[in-house]
């Protein structure tokens, strides 16, 4: 009886372990299920024709990558290719800003000109500065770019501007960035008013380049990339990372060119992989990490069901956890990421593809995935 009692233990733990092995099977095939549903669904559209994906949920993460990044040439994405984040860059440059706060370096509502070299006193109005909460809320008043060129926006051929865009940034230098700063003029209170501005998102790179006396693409790496093991996230590509760099292509499929290089991409410069962005997503669902929860602090207070975070966007249902986004649109390709951090679930998106349909595209398929999994928890 007692060998028998002595047996026991042993049996049920390994009851309880194959239990836990199907169980775990299960939720790998639902996941799986779900993305294959979803993807399928989100290719359909006539508008995108490649699509790479993941999903953090139950600390797990899952990749799968559809379709054909050139329609006919079966060029499929891997885990090698490389896509322009566009303006997801700014969610990394919040990072940044959260971890000078951790840091002491800064503090939230200072003015921004305590860390710039010289005066700037046109960055005020009625004596009210601008300070960082402004400018990763898109309320400083400073000019969507620099050089300021509003005219180029306004009923434009949009198969050539991103050719006059790049012309205007190509090479932009430090220096010119900052004479053309010289000349912006705040016309309302800053904060009062929202105004996207990627000139704005590269003067908090510059600030944050003063404040650690380090060049932004180093910060991301000591900062962000190492600790994360993202290895082929950049900004600056070698000659064989732009070889798995997605071409990327507009509404009309006319291929697209690539953001051009200058002295600041804060804004919008990085380039990376599904597989690096899945630690990215993981990174941000860390909620004990100082860092992180900074970065998504309600910033604004103004509404009931909608907030920012630094360079994020926060949507409040108060039946549900908040849902922290932001998406990225390049001249030819589109990106989307959600997090719950609540529920521990992470989905990123990308495509090679841009135009007005796509971001609303991208943002129904991981809002789809996001409640089927949400459900099965």
């Amino acid at each position: 009886m007692m060998i028998k009692n002595g047996l026991l233990i042993p049996t049920m733990f390994l009851v309880f372990t194959l239990l836990s092995c199907e169980n775990k099977v299960a939720k790998t095939d639902y996941v799986r299920d779900v993305l294959t549903s979803e993807l399928d669904s989100l290719l359909s559209n006539d508008d995108i024709n490649a699509v790479s994906i993941g999903v953090f949920y139950n600390g797990e993460t899952y990749e799968f990558h559809q379709g054909e990044l050139t329609k006919g040439l079966n060029d499929k994405p891997t885990e090698e290719t490389i896509y322009e984040i566009a303006s997801l860059t700014k969610t990394f440059t919040g990072t940044l800003l959260a971890q000078a706060i951790v840091d002491q370096k800064i503090n939230l509502d200072d003015d921004i000109r305590i860390v710039l070299k010289d005066d700037f006193p046109n960055l005020e109005f009625e004596n009210s500065p601008i300070t960082f909460r402004h400018l990763v809320t898109h309320r400083s008043g400073i000019p969507n770019m620099l050089p300021n060129k509003p005219g180029i926006f306004k009923n434009p051929d949009r198969n050539q501007l991103p050719y006059v865009i790049n012309e205007l940034q190509k090479d932009f230098t430090r220096d010119a960035f900052f004479n053309e700063l010289n000349k912006v003029k705040i016309d309302t209170v800053p904060g009062t008013k929202f105004s996207y501005s990627n000139a704005g998102a590269n003067l908090l790179g510059y600030c944050l380049e003063n404040i650690y006396n380090k060049r932004y693409e180093d910060l991301l790496k000591e900062v962000i990339f190492l600790p994360l093991k993202m290895q082929s996230t950049k900004i600056t590509l070698t000659d064989d990372d732009t070889e798995n760099l997605a071409q990327g292509y507009n509404e009309n499929n006319i291929r697209m060119p690539f953001f051009t290089n200058k002295d600041m991409s804060a804004e919008g410069g990085i380039k990376s992989t599904l597989s690096d962005m899945m630690k990215y997503v993981a990174f941000q669902l860390d909620q004990d990490n100082v860092v992180v929860q900074k970065s998504h602090q309600e910033l604004l207070g103004l509404w009931d069901d909608y907030d920012n975070g630094m360079f994020w966007q926060i949507f409040k249902n108060k039946n549900q956890p908040n849902k922290i986004f932001q998406n990225g649109g390049a001249f030819g390709t589109s990106s989307w990421l959600t997090i719950i951090p609540d529920e521990g679930i992470g989905v990123f998106v990308a495509t090679n593809q841009s135009g007005p349909s796509i971001h609303g595209l991208l943002n129904n398929t991981v809002d789809s995935i996001i409640e089927k999994l949400a459900t099965t928890k």
